[in-house]
């Protein structure tokens, strides 16, 4: 039996746009512009301009800048994430997408770690929808990060997601 995360399932605002439904529960804080999650390993760098944090179910860190409909979440499975290659639990995430092109799929390095950064584009419940994911698994842990736009604010806001893919850091040094 196949065992998938929801993926990019749960509605976040109006115009239809989905986001993370991911399992796990929030368990960090917010300190002095980082959200820090000890249980889970890992810190990042809250981005500044325009974005704020929101409720998103199962995602442990989920933040939308209402201006441009985007949003970015953060969700780890710890102990023992889904098991499997990378490209597998990354097409786990699109589950229920609809018209899904990848437009590149590249390996990437987070904080010494190898990862799989990967861009689609693809519909939901009728609403086109721009997504870019970085899966990640380290030490029984598995990091999903998402961020999701419309196509036409994706470019906008792309940077802030780099930004935010850049300060990732892992609270121990052991791989």
């Amino acid at each position: 039996m196949i065992r998938s995360r929801p993926g990019v399932r749960a509605a976040v605002s109006g115009m239809g746009v989905v986001c993370v439904l991911l399992i796990g529960c929030a368990t960090g804080q917010t300190l002095e512009g980082f959200y820090v999650d000890e249980g889970k390993g890992f810190r990042v760098r809250l981005p500044r301009s325009g974005w704020e944090l929101m409720e998103s179910p199962g995602a442990d860190l989920a933040l939308r800048d209402s201006r441009s409909q985007a949003r970015m979440a953060v969700a780890a499975s710890c102990p023992g994430g889904e098991s499997g290659p990378l490209p597998s639990l990354v097409r786990h995430l699109f589950f229920g997408l609809r018209d899904v092109k990848r437009l590149r799929q590249e390996q990437v390095q987070m904080d010494g770690v190898a990862g799989l950064d990967t861009e689609i584009t693809g519909k939901s419940e009728g609403v086109p929808v721009h997504v870019r994911s970085v899966v990640i698994r380290r030490k029984g842990c598995l990091y999903d990060l998402l961020f999701i736009a419309p196509p036409e604010t994706f470019g906008a806001r792309s940077a802030d997601f780099d930004a935010f893919i850049n300060s990732w850091q892992f609270l121990s040094e052991e791989p």
